[in-house]
């Protein structure tokens, strides 16, 4: 017999087996609906109007109302790379490198991952939430009794929708990150626009966007079927909208950081 207060190693790895299985359950679960969503693209739902309506209304709430942070966060990095680590580049005579500093960082590593965070504190906790309440207000079973499916209606709009809005906000970080950098470089350093900007120019390469696009892609699918999938799994009490927001939360958060990191690692290894 195990002694109070000692660890039962059956108990812990029957946990720990539960919780693998669970989390299967989870991946496949997701694997699902992000398969169901994306074979959503260019078939209507519902009428033209609705459909735009719809997408328009998400590419609002996502996008438009998101915009003024994300370009205040790559002001800042922009501003910090070029003026601060510009500066100490010029005392050593290497002002070439910026160009280089900011392709790595900007575009290629932090641009990304940054934005997609964003993002996800603002939009993704509250795409869980609406879809959840959507779900305890019977607003699921509404759309079924009309003969619609709750996945596609409500999650085919918020899932291409948050793709749009991620490629829309990505290039608005990067324009606010670069453009903004140099101008504020301008007037601290002594710095010149066009050697900074030719050194950026030579450094950047087809690689490096096509790799930090599809982190863009890969990044909104991640979080978009994430939350629509945790969104829709609420049950019918809110004490379980809380727990499906704090887990879909993480979730995505660590599906962020797998792909950036395996990502990354395509870059590095071809």
């Amino acid at each position: 017999m195990t002694q109070p207060g000692s660890l039962d190693p059956l108990a812990f790895f029957g946990a720990l087996w539960r919780r693998a299985v669970a989390s299967l359950t989870t991946f496949i679960g997701i694997s699902a609906l992000f398969y169901r969503l994306l074979t959503t693209l260019g078939r209507p739902f519902g009428s033209p109007r609705l459909m735009i309506r719809e997408y328009a209304q998400q590419i609002y709430r996502l996008g438009v109302l998101g915009w003024p942070i994300v370009a205040l966060s790559g002001l800042l990095l922009g501003l910090s790379i070029i003026v601060y680590i510009a500066a100490q580049l010029r005392k050593i005579h290497l002002e070439e490198l910026i160009g280089s500093l900011l392709v790595i960082v900007v575009v290629r590593e932090l641009g990304p991952i940054l934005t997609a965070l964003l993002v996800l504190l603002r939009s993704g906790a509250a795409m869980i939430v609406e879809i959840g309440t959507m779900k305890l207000d019977r607003e699921m079973e509404a759309l079924e009794l009309l003969g619609l499916e709750p996945e596609l209606v409500v999650g085919a709009p918020r899932f291409w929708g948050l793709l749009l809005s991620l490629i829309i906000l990505f290039g608005i970080f990067l324009f606010s990150a670069i453009i903004g950098g140099y101008l504020f470089g301008q007037v601290l350093t002594d710095i010149y626009w066009q050697k900074l900007w030719r050194s950026f120019l030579a450094a950047l390469n087809w690689e490096d966007v096509v790799i930090s696009a599809g982190k863009i892609v890969f990044f909104a699918m991640a979080m978009g079927s994430i939350a629509i999938y945790y969104g829709l799994a609420t049950k019918d009490h809110w004490e379980s909208l809380a727990e499906q927001t704090a887990a879909g939360a993480v979730a995505a958060l660590i599906a962020l950081g797998l792909l950036n990191t395996l990502l990354s690692l395509v870059r590095y290894v071809a």
